[in-house]
């Protein structure tokens, strides 16, 4: 059976809880330590190194990480650290996945399995992101195009490293980091080869009066003291999200907003699918429905969208 509770329930042999944060079971799988899938819980815990680490620092987490013969963990492409769980060889977990390459992640590489459990943040058609070379050259053009202080907004985790990275390289002006931003390139320093030349925001913030350039996450864009100094220094605001490709999710507020995403588009979405081929297809979050019904009238696939506490295709 697999079940949609607190995270997703497979239930094998054991049973194996999949990105809860809650639910304990006789496996706790944690794909990567973004907030919305890091388990809350003390104890063991199966994941990547990177993410074991990431979790105890972000999270002050008391965990382990262990291992398990039947859970496989392959790259998902996602953040540095995240994992898709292959379980028993027969049922893929997909966790956030990203098949493109960005920056100085290599995207997913997708493996046959009998059932697969995927997410569907942007399983629609109008989803359909530009050429990923294209938006990060777009990035950095609109960075040294801009000499006026530069406010960048993004997740604390993951795409704010990557939007560091690309603007190092193609400046040498100032990059001023929010406290959680620095902590989490602190741990990716130290555990990986990147390096990210970043001050502190509260002893460098003056800096943004002049050429400095702002990294901080999505939550601080509506923060007084940073539209304080956006406005009093004839700053830029850029926001960095899929959703940004119609301006949805509130990214018309920015000055600009690029469609930089750590999610398979539509049509990536689709080829996973088909590159796993799988007998049968649960989705779930973002545009669950819309994608397993596509998967079904256009591909043929036995494809539900896996609702709370339905345990299989028959209970749809």
């Amino acid at each position: 059976m697999i079940r949609k509770k607190d995270g997703i329930h497979v239930y094998q042999d054991v049973k194996h809880v999949l990105d809860s944060r809650n639910s304990i079971g006789d496996t706790n799988f944690v794909s990567h330590a973004h907030s919305d899938h890091a388990f809350k819980k003390n104890g063991e815990i199966i994941c990547s190194k990177l993410t074991e680490k990431l979790l105890q620092k972000r999270f002050n987490a008391d965990v382990k990480r262990v291992e398990h013969d039947s859970i496989q963990l392959i790259d998902s492409g996602h953040i540095l650290g995240s994992s898709a769980a292959l379980i028993d060889g027969k049922i893929l977990y997909t966790g956030d996945v990203s098949t493109r390459d960005r920056a100085y992640i290599e995207g997913f590489q997708p493996v046959e399995a009998e059932e697969l459990i995927i997410e569907a943040t942007y399983g629609i058609p109008a989803y359909r992101f530009p050429d990923q070379e294209e938006i990060e050259r777009s990035i950095q053009d609109w960075v040294e195009e801009n000499s006026n202080p530069l406010f960048l907004f993004a997740y604390a985790l993951g795409k704010a490293q990557k939007i560091q990275y690309l603007v190092q390289e193609v400046t040498e002006r100032p990059i001023i980091a929010h406290g959680s931003v620095l902590k989490m390139n602190n741990v990716l320093e130290k555990h990986t080869d990147l390096e990210f030349n970043t001050l502190p925001y509260k002893e460098n913030k003056d800096l943004l009066k002049e050429d400095g350039i702002y990294i901080g996450p999505t939550s601080t864009s509506k923060k007084q003291y940073i539209n304080k100094l956006v406005s009093q220094n004839n700053g830029l605001k850029a926001g960095f999200s899929g959703w940004a490709l119609h301006n949805s999710m509130g990214y018309s507020r920015y000055d600009k907003a690029f469609p930089f995403s750590d999610h398979c588009d539509f049509n990536e979405l689709v080829e996973l699918v088909e590159q796993v081929e799988p007998e049968k297809v649960y989705t779930h979050h973002g545009f669950d429905e819309q994608f397993a019904s596509y998967l079904r009238r256009e591909k043929g696939f036995n494809a539900r969208a896996l609702k709370n506490n339905q345990s299989s295709l028959t209970d749809f």
